[in-house]
């Protein structure tokens, strides 16, 4: 989710402004004893609107594990194939048709390095990685 405004890391100055200018989309009023979860990247902006009420926000920072989380658990490992290691040179980026052609062959190699993979070996890893690692990437 590294493109989906995790604050954080894709912190802009010209945020605020911005939304200020925009608006809110939604506006929710919570009662006594009610609670709003938001999922990250929601821009939020809590207040107590009865100055004499006081309220608390807290924040927790949930590890959530995706798809594109796995995927990167399921080629994580390609860099030790010496296909994956191979210089790509100027060149070849620069040129459409040869980029293309290089693509091409990449896909193909991951297809075939991802059919040849035991799932029941990597699982128990991908789970140990999942309850340990405190950083979140995707």
């Amino acid at each position: 989710m590294r493109e989906f405004q995790e604050s954080f890391r894709v912190w802009s100055p010209d945020f605020i402004p911005k939304w200020e200018t925009a608006g809110p989309d939604m506006e929710v009023d919570l009662k006594r004893g009610q609670s709003l979860l938001l999922p990250r990247g929601w821009v939020h902006n809590p207040h107590v609107l009865d100055s004499d009420e006081r309220s608390v926000h807290l924040t927790f920072a949930i590890r959530e594990r995706t798809p594109l989380w796995i995927a990167e658990k399921l080629i994580a490992a390609a860099i030790e194939q010496p296909e994956f290691r191979r210089v790509i040179t100027p060149g070849d980026l620069l040129s459409t048709t040869h980029l293309a052609s290089r693509v091409q062959e990449v896909r193909q190699a991951l297809m075939t390095y991802l059919a040849e993979i035991d799932v029941t070996q990597l699982a128990p890893a991908v789970c140990q990685a999942a309850v340990t690692e405190l950083e979140y990437t995707t």
